[in-house]
């Protein structure tokens, strides 16, 4: 019962891995889908990148992941199987002792049969004598009565009784020979049947296993084929890093020259201490799709700083100024695309980046929640939102601790 219970346990492991849901590749859509989530990840861990690199370390990352899966189906699947082959040849065996047990049942059967015809034979033929003789069994009195030497009565009454004896011995042994035979025919049957389930569980668990090396050898090909695809898009992110990186230190390098420009503004001014509601939210919807802070890129291994948060807006969506203030830039920054930059007094700037127009100039006066741009996604962006910076002297903070 316990090996039947770990088999069923490895028929459900099969039937599991074989399922039509699992065992089919995604389709192009599900995979457009997969890889459209996974570039609103990078875009919340990776903050403002190139478009292209997001969608190609989007769709890096989607490929090894269901690479990943695959190896896991795989591995699952060669567990099962190694599981199941050893299962199937104790089958094997106790189908070959069944059929042995069967064989000598049948061979039983067939000597109980021939024993059993030779006593009714014999059985047959004494009764035939003994009708033959006197019509029946012979008494002792008919037998006295047919001597002529009384001596010889004592003889006769032993050669009837030992007559008597014999023919009773052959009955009795006939009825038991019936009996064994019956026994010996039903067992017989039994064994036939072990031998037809046997061969109907080996039957099964042939063609589960047929079934899942079949599982198997598809899930591998699957595996070589999605590894050939991370290959593919590894070498291609690797041969773009250049231009990335470039990007990336022409953003850099766009940061520090407003850092050095707003301390040159500001110079003298004293610090406005940081608090929540120090500034306002730069949209109605304040919903954040990508925090301030550090992030290490996946791929390239390097620690790059996200200067801002960025809001999630559609394009056209109003951007709202932070707070009063005076426009200390309205126009294209590369990296930012249309940006601008309001100096708020007291050592406090706030960058708005990547509109699709822009409502203010430099040098005009603003007021908190005024509207000064439509979102957009222009520069180095992945998709319509608000890229929103707080700086403190030039240095870009964390601007939740100002909202």
């Amino acid at each position: 019962m316990k090996r039947a219970g770990a088999w069923l346990a490895v028929l459900g492991v099969l039937a599991g891995l074989s399922s039509p849901a699992e065992a089919a590749a995604p389709s192009p859509e599900q995979r457009s889908k997969d890889i459209q989530s996974e570039v609103e990840r990078l875009r919340r861990e990776l903050g403002d990148t190139a478009d292209q690199e997001t969608e190609v370390l989007a769709e890096l990352a989607v490929s090894r992941r269901l690479r990943q899966e695959l190896d896991a189906k795989v591995a699952s699947l060669d567990a099962a199987i190694a599981t199941a082959q050893v299962d199937l040849a104790q089958v094997d065996a106790e189908l070959a002792a069944a059929i042995a047990a069967e064989q000598a049942a049948a061979e039983a059967v067939a000597a109980a049969v021939r024993e059993l015809d030779g006593a009714t034979t014999l059985l047959r033929d004494q009764a035939v004598e003994a009708f033959m003789h006197f019509g029946n069994t012979p008494s002792v009195d008919d037998v006295v009565v047919e001597l002529k030497d009384v001596n010889a009565a004592t003889r006769a009454a032993a050669l009837v009784d030992a007559v008597a004896q014999r023919q009773t011995d052959v009955v009795d042994r006939h009825r038991r020979l019936q009996e064994d035979t019956t026994l010996l025919k039903a067992r017989a049957a039994d064994a036939k049947a072990a031998v037809a389930v046997r061969q109907d569980e080996a039957t099964k668990r042939t063609a589960a296993l047929e079934a899942a090396r079949a599982e198997q050898a598809a899930a591998r090909a699957d595996v070589a084929a999605e590894t050939a695809n991370e290959q593919r898009l590894l070498a291609q992110v690797q041969a773009k890093k250049g231009d990335y990186l470039k990007q990336i230190k022409q953003l850099e390098k766009e940061s520090a020259t407003i850092a050095a420009q707003l301390r040159a503004r500001q110079k003298g001014q004293k610090v406005t201490p940081s608090g929540h509601g120090v500034l306002g939210f730069p949209t109605v919807s304040a919903v954040i799709t990508s925090p301030f802070g550090y992030r290490i890129h996946p791929i390239y291994g390097d620690r790059r700083l996200h200067a801002g948060v960025d809001f999630r807006a559609s394009t056209g969506t109003t951007v709202l100024a932070a707070g009063a203030g005076t426009v200390a830039f309205a126009g294209w920054m590369s990296g930012y695309g249309n940006a601008v930059i309001i100096d708020h007094g007291g050592s406090i700037a706030t960058l708005y980046g990547h509109n699709s127009a822009l409502a203010v100039s430099v040098g005009d006066t603003v007021k908190r929640g005024q509207r000064i741009a439509a979102a957009g996604s222009t520069g180095n962006s992945t998709g319509p939102h608000v890229h929103f910076e707080v700086r403190v002297s030039g240095t870009p903070v964390d601007p939740m601790k100002y909202l």
